[in-house]
């Protein structure tokens, strides 16, 4: 019973020994890396990687854990993929996870969300459901190009895509601007994200937010590294890394600090 007892006591000491012993080693170079524009997860200081934002607090907490430097930029998600895919950078944040993505990306999740729907004051106010924009076949539905959204939303828009009701735009900003100016009727949009985008001068009834997905299907937004430049091992190391910010209470932290206390605990992967 003794050494039971010892053994528990002993096993957090040897957990938290692990997580600590995973310390990825630096590349012989500066880690390439890519930010999205994404409202409270990046925003940047005119298209400088010096601005702030969830995924900014996290990448200088990977940075300083592991003593590795980061050499940072903002660039529309399209380039992005094309640049990642050729080994021109090493790792992205804010990334879903496709099959066509895992195979040549090793992908970490670090925060969960749930796509919503917006109407923007070209959607009649009698449109709340889906069937109902279905139905409205004038209407536009408004994207960022590059972006995969969920099982659920992806299968619409390629339909939509089709029917040619569908708009394409470089980043969020671009996308909740064009809502608002009525060139696209509906977008999606993350809960916290897309109220950063909208002027203190707009009125907030001309943007109302709606739920298609009954089935609430919850969405994995991942850190992703490079197959072309890390190993299997040396991405686990970072992703062992990403897993300590988590289990420490760091992530959390990090959360409360753009969000609320209930909706950062809903953030956690």
């Amino acid at each position: 019973m003794l050494n039971r007892y010892f053994l528990a006591c002993l096993l957090p000491f040897f957990l938290a020994s692990n997580m600590a012993a995973a310390t990825p080693k630096c590349p012989p170079h500066p880690i390439r890396l890519d930010f999205l524009e994404l409202g409270i997860y990046y925003k940047s200081e005119r298209g400088v990687a010096a601005g702030n934002g969830i995924d900014r607090d996290l990448v200088d907490e990977l940075s300083k854990r592991s003593g590795c430097v980061f050499n940072a930029k903002v660039q529309p998600r399209a380039r992005s993929w094309i640049e990642l895919k050729a080994g021109r950078i090493d790792m992205m944040t804010a990334t879903l996870s496709t099959p066509e993505r895992e195979e040549f990306l090793w992908l970490f999740p670090y925060v969960r969300t749930h796509h919503i729907i917006l109407l923007g004051p070209s959607a009649p106010s009698t449109l709340h459901t889906l069937a109902q924009f279905q139905a409205a076949r004038s209407l536009k539905f408004g994207v960022i190009r590059g972006f995969a959204h969920s099982a659920f939303y992806d299968p619409l828009i390629a339909e939509w895509t089709k029917e040619d009701r569908v708009r394409v735009y470089v980043d969020e900003a671009h996308l909740i601007n064009a809502l608002i100016q009525g060139e696209v009727a509906a977008a999606t949009s993350y809960p916290g994200v897309f109220q950063f985008y909208i002027n203190a001068k707009v009125n907030p009834n001309s943007v109302r937010m709606v739920d298609w997905d009954k089935g609430n299907l919850q969405v994995l937004g991942n850190f992703a590294i490079s197959k072309a430049n890390f190993s299997k091992d040396e991405a686990h190391e970072w992703g062992m890394l990403i897993k300590a910010i988590q289990q420490d209470g760091t992530l959390l932290k990090i959360y409360r600090k753009y969000v609320g206390a209930h909706e950062a605990h809903n953030m956690l992967p």
